[in-house]
């Protein structure tokens, strides 16, 4: 397999191509999309999500804090 990417991971790469190339709607943007999917497609989603989510974290990319006071959280629209 040719390596896509150098931090995708090719699980991830291949489950993107594959997803696009078998359902009819365009990419998950949002979870919302997500429920959309089938139920297989959904299952990797997730994993590979998690999977991305403990790349970034072990590479210490974002640390959690406690908000500010005064502060709003930014919504997700």
């Amino acid at each position: 397999m040719v390596c896509l990417a150098r931090e995708g991971r090719a699980e991830h790469i291949c489950f993107l191509l594959v997803l696009r190339a078998t359902e009819t709607h365009v990419l998950p943007k949002t979870f919302k999309d997500v429920t959309k999917l089938l139920a297989d497609s959904k299952k990797k989603w997730l994993e590979s999500c998690l999977e991305k989510l403990k790349l970034l974290k072990d590479r210490d990319v974002y640390e959690i804090v406690n908000l500010p006071k005064g502060k709003k959280v930014v919504k997700n629209c």
